[in-house]
C-alpha cells in the first residue's frame, strides 16, 4: 500500500485523531471539584470547581465560581462519609473529585489513541513522535507516551521457519519521548512546542497507568497478564534510566531544582525505587534517608542534608542581588521570599530573566497593581510576551485588568495566537463560514456572534469569507483580522426569518469561487434545524469541498423539530457528499489553549483535494504524521 492509499485508508483515523485533538476538557484538574452527569459532554459528567466546609460531624461540599474578583460558593450537598459521593436530600448529585488526574476524561482519550493503534500500530508511533515535536498539549503526550509504552509491539523475536527476526519496537518511542531533548527549529520560537518531558509528565505518566479504568483498557487489549497489578510496561526502567542520566549530569539536576521539581523528583525515586551510585545525590535534593524495617538500604543512611536555603532576615535590596545572580525559576523565587512580593522585587526577577513569557501573562494584574507596566523596561519585555503568546489566556486576564490600553494589548496577544495557530496550515485554502440567523436561532444567535468573534479572527483576512443566512443571506465583511473587529462586522444582526443552508453556502461559495489549487472548507454555525439536504447537497456540490466545520449552537435544544428530520442538516449531507464534517465543541471557547488547537487541527486535518485542474500545494495533518519519522532513543538510554 503507497502512501496516498494509506491516508485514503486512514479516514476513520482521522476523525478519530480529530476529535482526540480538539477535545476540550482537561485530564488533569489541580483543584478539587464535583464530577456531575451531563449527556451534552461525550464522556457523559462533567467537573465543577467545588470546595467543601465542615460543619459538626457533617462534610458540605460547595461548588464554587468567579464573580468579579469574588469567589462565590453554593451549596450542592454532603459528603457521605467513608466514600466519594456528595448526596442531598437523600439523592445522589454527584462525586466528589480532590485535585489530579480527571479519570472519564483520561480513560476517554485513551481509548481513542487505542481506536488509532488497532486500525495501523505504525501510524499510533508517528503520531507520537509527531506530537512529540509539534504539539503543545502536554496531555496528549503522557497519553500517548503512556501507551507506547505499555503496547505489544515490543520487539519480540518471530519466527520464520528456521530463521528469526525482530518484531517492531514501539515501546522504544515510548522511551524516546520521556528521554529526548527536542531539536529547535530555525527561525522558529518552540516554546510550549517539543519540550522534553518534565518530572511531573514523567510521574503523571505513572499516574495514568495506575488509574483502574486504564488498567482495565489494557488488560482487555492483552498488554499484561497480572489481574490485580495495573501494566505498566517499560515506563519503571525509562524513569530510572531519566534519573541516571539526572545523577551522571548534575548540571541538569540543578536545572530541574531551580525550576521547582524537587519533591517531584524524589516522587519519581519513590514510584521506581531508585538506588543512585553515590551520597551525592541526596543531598542534591536534600534528602535525608532513614533505613527500612527490613534494613536493605545503603546508600546516605542517617548522613545529614543541607537545609532549604531562606531570604528570611535579608533585607530587600540583599534579595534583589540574590535574584540577579542565582535567576531562580519563579515558583521557587517566591518559596523563599519570608513576605511578598514587592515592586523591587518583582522588577529584579523580570531582569534576570526568572519569569517567562508565560508567567509575565499571567501576572499582568500583579504588574499592573504594582505599577510595573509603567517602567519602559519592564513594559517592553511584557509587550514582548505578549506578542509570543502560544494560546489565548490573554483573553481571560482581561477580566482582572483595569486599564484600557493593558486589555487591549492582551486582547490583541489572543487575537494573535489564534492567527499565529492557523497561519501555516491556512495556506491553499478558501475558507466560508456560513452563520445561521433563522427564528430558530433566537437566544443563541449572540452566543453564535460571541463564539465567532474568538476564531473567525484566526484565518487570514484574503481566504475568509462570512455570511448569515436565514433564506435570503448577508455578507459579513471582516475589515480587521481580530476579536474587536469580527464584534464590530456582527453588530447589529440579530435572529429572524425561516432557515436554508443551501442559500447561505450558495451564496458565498458563488460570490468567492475558489481558485484552481485550492481546497474548500465550509464552516457552518448554527442550529442545524433544516431539513432540506439535498438542497445543501446541490449547492455545494460543485465546488468540491474538501470538509465541513461544524459549530452546533442550539437554544432549542429538546424541542420539537421538522416531523421526520433531526438538527443534523450539516452532517448528513457531509456523509452524502462522503467528505469528514468536524465537530467544534462549545465547550473550548471556555478555555484558552483548546481554541487555536481546535481551529488549526481543523485545518490540518482536512484531506487534501484531489481533483481540479491545478494540484493543490498542501499537505494533510494525516500526511504529514505518516512522513514523520519514528523517534529514536538517546545514545545514553
Amino acid at each position: 500500500m503507497d502512501a496516498a492509499q494509506r491516508v485514503e485508508a486512514l479516514g476513520p483515523a482521522e476523525r478519530i485523531l480529530n476529535a482526540l485533538t480538539q477535545y476540550s476538557d482537561h485530564c488533569v484538574h489541580n483543584r478539587p471539584g464535583l464530577v456531575v452527569p451531563d449527556a451534552r459532554h461525550k464522556i457523559g459528567v462533567r467537573w465543577d470547581q467545588a470546595t467543601w466546609i465542615k460543619e459538626g460531624a457533617q462534610k458540605i461540599v460547595y461548588l464554587t465560581h468567579k464573580v468579579g474578583k469574588k469567589q462565590v460558593k453554593t451549596r450542592v450537598g454532603l459528603g457521605v462519609v467513608g466514600t466519594d459521593e456528595v448526596c442531598e436530600g437523600g439523592r445522589k448529585v454527584g462525586r466528589w473529585q480532590p485535585p489530579g488526574l480527571f479519570p472519564e476524561v483520561v480513560a476517554h482519550l485513551y481509548q481513542q489513541i487505542v481506536d488509532v493503534w488497532k486500525m495501523d500500530n505504525e501510524f499510533a508511533a508517528r503520531w507520537a513522535s509527531h506530537a512529540f515535536a509539534n504539539e503543545e498539549n502536554r496531555d496528549l503526550k503522557v497519553l500517548l507516551a503512556a501507551f507506547l509504552l505499555v503496547q505489544s509491539r515490543f520487539g519480540e523475536p518471530v519466527k520464520d521457519g528456521d530463521e528469526t527476526f525482530q518484531d517492531e519496537d514501539y515501546r522504544a518511542v515510548g522511551e524516546a519521548m520521556c528521554l529526548l531533548l527536542p531539536k529547535k527549529k530555525k527561525g522558529k520560537d518552540t516554546s510550549g512546542k517539543g519540550r522534553p518531558f518534565n518530572p511531573k509528565m514523567l510521574l503523571r505518566i505513572g499516574d495514568v497507568l495506575a488509574l483502574p479504568q486504564i488498567a482495565d483498557i489494557n488488560r482487555k487489549l492483552g498488554f499484561g497478564q497480572s489481574a490485580r497489578r495495573p501494566i505498566i510496561g517499560r515506563y519503571s526502567k525509562v524513569v530510572e534510566k531519566w534519573l541516571k542520566h539526572c545523577e551522571l549530569n548534575p548540571k541538569i539536576l540543578e536545572t530541574l531544582l531551580k525550576e521547582g521539581f524537587r519533591t517531584t523528583i524524589m516522587g519519581l525515586c519513590r514510584r521506581v525505587g531508585y538506588k543512585p551510585e553515590t551520597d551525592k545525590f541526596f543531598e542534591v535534593l536534600r534528602w535525608k534517608q532513614a533505613q527500612a524495617k527490613d534494613g536493605r538500604r545503603t546508600v546516605a543512611i542517617g548522613k545529614e542534608v543541607t537545609k532549604a536555603e531562606t531570604w528570611a532576615g535579608l533585607s530587600e535590596a540583599q534579595i534583589c542581588e540574590k535574584i540577579v545572580k542565582e535567576r531562580p525559576g519563579y515558583k521557587m523565587l517566591v518559596g523563599k521570599l519570608p513576605s511578598g512580593i514587592t515592586p523591587a522585587i518583582m522588577a529584579a526577577s523580570i531582569q534576570a530573566g526568572c519569569l517567562s513569557d508565560a508567567d509575565l501573562i499571567i501576572l499582568t494584574p500583579t504588574l499592573e497593581e504594582l505599577g510595573l507596566l509603567n517602567d519602559k523596561d519592564i513594559q517592553a519585555r511584557w509587550k514582548q510576551a505578549t506578542e509570543r503568546a502560544e494560546n489565548q489566556r490573554a483573553a481571560n486576564i482581561v477580566r482582572n485588568v483595569k486599564s484600557v490600553e493593558v486589555k487591549e494589548v492582551l486582547e490583541a496577544a489572543a487575537d494573535k495566537a489564534a492567527a499565529k495557530a492557523v497561519e501555516e496550515v491556512a495556506r491553499d485554502f478558501q475558507i466560508y463560514v456560513v452563520v445561521d440567523r433563522s427564528g430558530s436561532m433566537e437566544g443563541a444567535i449572540e452566543k453564535a456572534k460571541e463564539y465567532c468573534s474568538k476564531f473567525v479572527g484566526s484565518f487570514p483576512i484574503d481566504h475568509l469569507h462570512v455570511c448569515v443566512f436565514n433564506t435570503v443571506a448577508k455578507e459579513i465583511k471582516i475589515e480587521r483580522p481580530s476579536k474587536a473587529g469580527v464584534e464590530q462586522a456582527f453588530r447589529g444582526v440579530s435572529a429572524g426569518g425561516g432557515t436554508s443552508y443551501a442559500v447561505g453556502a450558495h451564496f458565498l461559495l458563488h460570490k468567492y469561487p475558489p481558485k484552481d489549487g485550492e481546497d474548500v472548507l465550509i464552516i457552518f454555525v448554527g442550529d442545524e434545524e433544516d431539513p432540506n439536504v439535498e438542497g445543501l447537497v446541490g449547492a455545494v456540490q460543485g465546488f468540491r469541498p474538501v470538509a465541513f466545520g461544524l459549530l452546533h449552537v442550539d437554544s432549542r435544544a429538546g424541542a420539537p423539530c421538522w416531523p421526520g428530520f433531526e438538527r443534523t442538516i450539516v452532517q448528513v449531507a457531509a456523509a452524502r457528499l462522503q467528505i469528514p464534517c468536524f465537530k467544534i465543541e462549545e465547550q473550548i471557547f471556555a478555555d484558552p489553549y483548546a481554541v487555536p488547537r481546535t481551529i488549526r487541527n481543523l485545518i490540518a486535518a482536512t484531506p487534501v483535494g484531489k481533483t481540479g485542474p491545478t494540484p493543490v500545494k498542501r499537505v494533510s495533518l494525516i500526511q504529514t504524521i505518516l512522513d514523520t519519522p519514528l523517534l529514536q532513543k538517546p545514545v545514553w538510554a
